[in-house]
């Protein structure tokens, strides 16, 4: 019986990335839970990204390290992923096997409650000698793959005819040499630009600058490519996707964009501007993607899935782009107001924040603006003190403000 496991190289790969990933988020909780920053962001950002990355990386290193896949014409499969169950698959229960992204995708018959079902299950694309479980399910099962990559293959093939093979050949791995580039790069600007904003805002303007065209110059890149580099590729296509440095990219954008929260004077404009963004970020995605990407499924709740996670996405980038555009950008001169403190709320949770109620301030009349500031500044003013609040104009539009001591 052939058995295949993960390389000594990749357990240790496995390792290093989980425990990376997983101090980068404790790190970034840490750092919003001692600084001042709306407790939102903390509890409801931070730390369920801490839980899921540390939870993800207890399920990779025991997969890493425990999982296996047998497999012989006598006893069929044994596969364990690691942490569930040990699966026994007979050879005259396997139907077909499809290789995606992740590794090689089985579907076999199951009897559960007296019920035959098809059931399925991923080998990892990280186990060792792989080839040689392709090759044997090729002679027991239905080979989902070549059919659907012929496709992809004709697909590409038709519109290069004016290439020989060998050309052909060495454009694809062009393609996908830039596409590894792009995906990368876009990886590296986002974790550099992350540690630009927890350690230090010596580079932020030009870290924004580049984090905020990147995701632009993907779409430009995805157009110029005339389809053979794609927003979001199947399993099955020959073209590679930059879904992941786009999605790597808005994040960043929106954990820089949780930093300014408590200083947009107005959040239903501020939620405008975000969704104009978004409309023009989807438009671009529209002009630029190929027309084999522009067709969805006629089914109309797959249709309404995609549209959907699409312009969430565009949403993310659009929110994240356009608070910290406004404040960062801002080179307007501040209306300054002089006001009085009218009250003081601490609130005290798994956290504790600070607030100001102050006297009206834009006008004079309108109502008194409860403010949320830092420690320091709640510290050193009375009731009856003046604070100053400095209002900005906003880059694009946005007012905005931040309040310091009068003194």
């Amino acid at each position: 019986m052939i058995k295949l496991t993960f390389s000594k190289k990749m357990k240790v790969v496995v390792v290093a990335s989980g425990i990376f990933l997983s101090a980068a988020f404790l790190f970034g909780f840490l750092f919003f839970l001692l600084t001042e920053v709306h407790p939102a962001v903390t509890w409801g950002l931070m730390l369920p990204l801490f839980i899921l990355s540390g939870t993800l990386s207890v399920f990779s290193v025991l997969e890493a390290f425990f999982a296996y896949c047998s497999f012989d014409d006598e006893n069929g499969i044994e596969f364990y992923s690691g942490f569930a169950k040990v699966k026994k698959i007979p050879v005259s229960s396997l139907q077909s096997f499809l290789i995606t992204q992740k590794g090689i995708s089985i579907s076999y018959k199951t009897l559960i409650g007296g019920i035959e079902k098809i059931k399925s299950f991923t080998v990892s694309i990280y186990f060792q000698n792989l080839q040689l479980l392709y090759e044997w399910l090729d002679s027991h099962a239905h080979n989902l793959y070549v059919e659907q990559v012929a496709q992809s293959i004709k697909e590409f093939t038709e519109s290069h005819d004016e290439l020989s093979d060998d050309e052909k050949n060495r454009l694809l791995q062009k393609t996908y040499m830039i596409a590894r580039i792009l995906k990368w790069g876009g990886v590296l600007i986002s974790i550099l630009f992350i540690a630009c904003i927890f350690l230090g805002r010596s580079f932020m303007h030009i870290g924004f600058i580049v984090c905020a065209a990147y995701p632009i110059l993907l779409f430009l890149i995805i157009r110029l490519s005339n389809g053979e580099i794609r927003f979001n590729a199947n399993n099955t296509d020959l073209y590679p996707s930059l879904l992941t440095p786009f999605c790597f990219c808005s994040v960043t954008l929106c954990i820089l964009a949780a930093i300014y929260i408590n200083q947009i004077y107005s959040f239903s404009k501020q939620v405008s501007v975000s969704v104009f963004v978004m409309l023009v970020m989807f438009f671009l995605y529209y002009i630029c993607i190929s027309e084999s990407e522009k067709k969805i499924e006629e089914k109309r709740s797959t249709r309404m899935l995609t549209v959907a996670s699409v312009l969430f996405l565009m949403f993310l980038y659009g929110f994240g782009f356009s608070v910290s555009a406004n404040i960062i950008l801002d080179k307007s001169k501040p209306t300054v107001f002089e006001v009085t403190v009218i009250n003081q709320r601490i609130l005290k949770g798994k956290r504790t924040n600070y607030y100001l109620e102050v006297s009206p301030w834009i006008d004079g009349k309108t109502k008194q603006k409860e403010i949320s500031v830092g420690s320091t500044l709640y510290s050193e003013v009375e009731l009856g003190n003046m604070v100053k609040i400095k209002l900005y104009k906003g880059f694009l539009g946005v007012p905005w403000f931040k309040a310091v001591n009068i003194k």
